[in-house]
């Protein structure tokens, strides 16, 4: 299926019309939303990630001494994966 849409930047709830039907058809063809930064979550959706990375680096911290879990990198590791939606 193709499907050509019109961005008109002069017509303001045309384009949030356009943005809305774009969510659509990604979530329905591609099975993930766009690629837009709405990334938000609530304080219980906040703890529960804060517990499940301390639960993650003790696990981690448990199966090799040297692991370095307050690095930079480590929680970049931990970010990415909220980032993509893997948690």
């Amino acid at each position: 299926m193709k499907t050509v849409i019109v961005f008109d930047t002069g017509d303001r709830e045309g384009m949030e019309n356009t943005v809305t039907i774009v969510d659509h058809l990604s979530q329905q063809y591609l099975g993930k939303p766009t690629m837009r930064n709405d990334r938000s979550f609530g304080r219980i959706r906040f703890i529960k990630l804060l517990r499940y990375f301390a639960n993650e680096a003790k696990a981690d911290l448990d199966r090799d001494a040297e692991t370095k879990f307050g690095s930079l990198a480590y929680t970049k590791k931990f970010a990415d994966k909220v980032w993509n939606d893997e948690i």
